[in-house]
């Protein structure tokens, strides 16, 4: 079972069971926030008007992923293409610690489908080194999401 998600952003999503929708962003206007078992937290964003083309795509999820290295100190742990069926999403994966201290991995993804785009920012806790970053997770996230 799933949760069906249709947001007024433009996408559908249908996250796993559980699934809590937040009712406030933190992210601030164009987004939509979502809280997943495991502590992983997806914000959705919708900025299709300076993102026009899928490498534009590409350097939103740098421009995003700067955040995390520049104001957390983070390090690029891993980015690339996710080679999603009928999507261009490009990944930045950072690893960095929280106002807390608890080590947490930003995923910053640019995602191009039927012609828009969409941003999407995962965060969750860091685990251990033998299984982080969790790309396969990502994956599961992001193709879950469809731009209408």
């Amino acid at each position: 079972m799933s949760v069906h998600i249709e947001s007024p952003l433009g996408f559908t999503a249908d996250f796993p069971e559980h699934t809590q929708v937040l009712e406030d962003s933190a992210a601030g206007p164009n987004t939509e926030q979502y809280g997943l078992l495991g502590g992983v937290l997806v914000t959705v964003i919708k900025d299709d008007n300076s993102v026009t083309d899928a490498p534009a795509a590409n350097g939103w999820a740098h421009l995003m992923s700067d955040f995390y290295r520049d104001e957390h100190a983070g390090v690029v742990l891993t980015e690339g293409e996710l080679n999603l069926p009928g999507k261009a999403a490009y990944a930045v994966l950072v690893g960095y610690s929280d106002s807390a201290g608890a080590a947490r991995v930003a995923a910053t993804v640019g995602v191009w489908e039927n012609n828009r785009f969409i941003g999407v920012v995962v965060i969750w806790p860091y685990v251990n080194p033998e299984i982080e970053p969790r790309v396969d997770m990502l994956k599961e996230i992001v193709a879950s999401i469809s731009v209408a």
